[in-house]
């Protein structure tokens, strides 16, 4: 799962707004900007759905504003305006060309000869790399002299999802800013400003870890009743009133990560039922009852063996796999795990 997805990402994108947990940092590279230091390459890391790419897209327009004030882009200048328009010369978005697939070197190559040339608007140049770590070896390794000798004025921008792996040789080359979780006291405010209602928003974080635009993201796609089918899909195998080629057709049209992530949440908790015997430290509580059917029915050996199955598909989603397959491998697996 991304940062953000595109589409929200343009839609959000306005040089005035604000992301309150974005202070500490707009406050550790204020004064680089102000003193005109801000390192040439900068890597934007931490957990999914907090706002990484919005940051790195914000600063961009800091740096290619020709009146900036403080930490913001003026919004009026003619740099201001070509940006607001999607069409600055001198803003480059280097990212996969489809969803899940790698950033290749051909791209990268396209990049390092566009910045050979003079800056259009005659100010910096910035390259947002986003996800970074889906840049392939050959595509690292032909940035890397750009990361140590980027040209004058000319700024990398690196959006890191923590717990995703990135080279050593990319990652030395940069200098951190890391981001945190949000606190619920923050996030709660901000996501009621943005149109989730009350009674959505502590599913809505709990779904997305605490990522506040994640949690959007999920209620724009309406999560909470997808989440439900699944949860009705995987209660009627149980009960033997489907087979799992029945679901399979259903569930191939869905987005597989989500799908995948929410069930590795569900099996996490039944190997905490199974171990404890007691559901004080459930997250899903409420799927509690269907746990406790399952968990009457199942061994611990036969839970973690789904729980490996269930990551080798998370892992093999880079590669594009044939979605019924893949959602009747786990699911006959779900049949057996509840025989």
């Amino acid at each position: 799962m991304t940062d953000l997805t595109n589409a929200y990402n343009h839609c959000l994108l306005q040089w005035s707004v604000e992301i309150p947990w974005h202070q500490p940092q707009w406050q550790q590279i204020l004064p680089y900007l102000q003193q005109q230091r801000l390192p040439h390459a900068l890597l934007l890391q931490g957990p999914v759905g907090i706002g990484k790419a919005y940051f790195a897209e914000r600063l961009a327009w800091r740096l290619l504003c020709h009146k900036p004030v403080d930490q913001l882009a003026c919004g009026h200048c003619k740099s201001c305006k070509l940006l607001q328009a999607g069409t600055h010369p001198d803003l480059t978005h280097l990212q996969p060309e489809e969803k899940m697939y790698a950033i290749k070197i051909k791209q990268v190559r396209e990049v390092k000869q566009n910045l050979q040339l003079t800056a259009l608007q005659g100010g910096a140049r910035v390259v947002i790399i986003n996800p970074v770590m889906q840049m392939n070896i050959n595509a690292a390794n032909a940035l890397l002299k750009h990361l140590e000798e980027p040209g004058n004025n000319t700024f990398f921008l690196l959006v890191h999802r923590w717990s995703a792996p990135l080279l050593a040789t990319i990652s030395s080359r940069c200098q951190k800013l890391t981001f945190t979780m949000p606190a619920v006291s923050e996030a709660r405010p901000w996501l009621q400003q943005h149109g989730i209602a009350e009674e959505q928003l502590d599913l809505l974080l709990q779904l997305s870890s605490g990522a506040p635009l994640l949690a959007l993201d999920m209620m724009k796609q309406d999560a909470i009743t997808m989440r439900h089918k699944l949860l009705v899909d995987l209660t009627a195998i149980f009960r033997r009133q489907k087979t799992p080629t029945q679901v399979a057709d259903d569930w191939k049209k869905l987005p597989l990560e989500r799908i995948l992530v929410w069930w590795h949440h569900w099996l996490i908790d039944l190997v905490k039922l199974k171990m404890t015997d007691s559901t004080i430290n459930i997250c899903n509580q409420d799927i509690i009852k269907l746990l406790e059917h399952v968990s009457a029915k199942t061994s611990i050996m036969s839970v973690y063996a789904m729980l490996d199955a269930l990551q080798k598909h998370l892992q093999s989603l880079k590669q594009n796999p044939n979605a019924q397959l893949l959602c009747e491998d786990l699911l006959f697996r779900w049949h057996a795990l509840t025989a």
